[in-house]
């Protein structure tokens, strides 16, 4: 896209005096941080994840209780013809520690394997947290060149009209010649009206996300390192997804927990021995004898102390007892299938994911070369319609095709960073640092200002040039 001397001049001076405060992703990623509400949920979810475990040993620990009762007692003795009327406080504290309790230990390592779960989830939940913040910024990029490239298709198709009616007044060229125009005019006049919805939709999604009003971003620089997977062997992405992928290690976790749960359903018909230990005091007060104080069998203290050993054997509870194990059996399988499943759809998006960006690195290069031949092609074409060998329809669809040509050279380059960090993303390998190597690849120089942009000078500037 050339632009001339002076145009040039001025963008160099207004992006220079916007740079410094020009927001870029580091910055846009830590204002998200703090505002997400999808991520600090995941934050919140996590910390109350981490007492599933506390919860689990519980049952392996001991277990002490207390307890205080006030009662109102009346008591009749027929042979004596006395009504005794007392009240009564018990007092009781008991501690029970379990000896042998199959269920409760593996009660414990389902705990465990909700942690690991929970862990396994708030990696991914972290993942696309990192993934929403660099669609969010590029999402705002892209959007901005489509609306560049629309608005400077309207212009340019809309100066050939204006040449094309000339010809026609002069008698060059048919009415046809000026109703192709037109048509292709009126199309061009929807597609800009389009990219500019898209375009503020994309930038409300932003604040959206990080909670804050941008004023300007840095844009991408002219030249990118988009050389493709970095490592060049797609089988060293598989293993590392194998072992990474935090999607696939919450299905084996989840696995590993309905093998617990059916262990623990079965421990629940083994016999469960625990210690239990038992103080008590009663203290009776009289409140009316009827003249027999206490000799007639109320004493006045009373206090108990136990200890011993307890053992349970649940015998038969209506079915229920087997049903439940027979139950947590059957989803144990159920989850070992859907963790093999989800190994090979791991597998197959590692594959698909390192194949989209290899592609995208060679798309880089071919749309550049492309933006090459649709100018050469829409010179040709010009000069064709200058000497009456072209008509006006071909030199239209050469204009349309160069700036497709463009759009889908700028749009390649976003997919390429997208597609890298989603390749990441498949392997677990997804990290904030990734955000801060793709923030080199912003310009220092080139700003856009969000809510009032030189789309005029940038439009005009969207003529042949050499660079690609």
């Amino acid at each position: 896209m050339k632009r001339s001397p002076t145009k040039i001049l001025v963008l160099m001076l207004t992006s220079l005096a916007s740079s410094v405060h020009a927001a870029d992703l580091v910055q846009i990623a830590n204002a998200a941080w703090s505002y997400d509400g999808t991520w600090r949920a995941a934050r919140m979810s996590w910390d109350a994840d981490q007492q599933l475990l506390v919860q689990g040993r519980a049952a392996l620990f001991p277990n002490v209780s207390a307890s205080y009762g006030r009662y109102d007692n009346e008591r009749e003795l027929e042979e004596l013809g006395v009504t005794q009327d007392f009240g009564t406080e018990t007092t009781t504290l008991q501690l029970t520690q379990p000896l042998f309790r199959v269920d409760a230990w593996y009660g414990y390592k389902e705990a465990q394997s909700s942690t690991d779960i929970a862990q396994a989830n708030f990696e991914q939940a972290r993942q696309d947290f990192v993934l929403r913040v660099a669609q969010g910024y590029f999402g705002v990029l892209r959007a901005w060149d489509t609306l560049v490239s629309a608005k400077a298709e309207e212009k340019a198709i809309g100066r050939q009209l204006e040449q094309t009616q000339e010809r026609f007044d002069v008698g060059l060229v048919p009415a046809t010649d000026v109703e192709e125009a037109q048509a292709t005019y009126d199309l061009t006049r929807v597609n800009l009206i389009v990219a500019q919805q898209q375009y503020d939709i994309a930038r409300d999604q932003l604040e959206t996300l990080t909670g804050q009003r941008w004023e300007t971003l840095s844009e991408l620089k002219d030249a990118l390192p988009m050389d493709g997977p970095q490592p060049a062997n797609m089988n060293d992405w598989i293993e590392k997804a194998r072992a990474q992928n935090p999607q696939l290690l919450a299905a084996r976790y989840n696995s590993e927990l309905s093998e617990k749960t059916a262990k623990r359903q079965l421990g629940a018909q083994l016999p469960q021995v625990q210690l239990v230990a038992q103080y008590q005091h009663s203290h009776t007060a009289p409140e009316d004898s009827g003249g027999a104080g206490f000799a007639n069998g109320v004493n006045p203290d009373f206090e108990s102390k136990q200890i011993g050993v307890e053992v349970n054997l649940p015998v038969f509870q209506g079915g229920g007892l087997n049903s439940r194990r027979k139950e947590a059996a059957l989803r144990a399988d159920a989850a070992n299938f859907e963790y093999q499943q989800a190994l090979r759809d791991i597998i197959q998006q590692a594959r698909s994911a390192y194949r989209t960006v290899e592609a995208d690195a060679l798309r880089v290069s071919a749309r550049k070369q492309a933006i090459r031949s649709a100018r050469s092609a829409l010179e040709a074409t010009q000069s064709g319609y200058e000497v009456g060998t072209r008509n006006v329809v071909d030199v239209l669809n050469a204009q349309q095709a160069l700036f497709a040509a463009e759009r889908d050279y700028a749009n390649a380059r976003y997919d390429y960073i997208i597609n890298s960090l989603t390749l990441k993303s498949t392997t677990g390998d997804l990290q904030q640092g990734d955000l801060a190597a793709i923030n080199q690849w912003l310009s220092d120089t080139e700003t856009l200002n969000i809510y009032q942009p030189d789309l005029e000078g940038r439009s005009d500037a969207l003529v042949p040039d050499t660079r690609y």
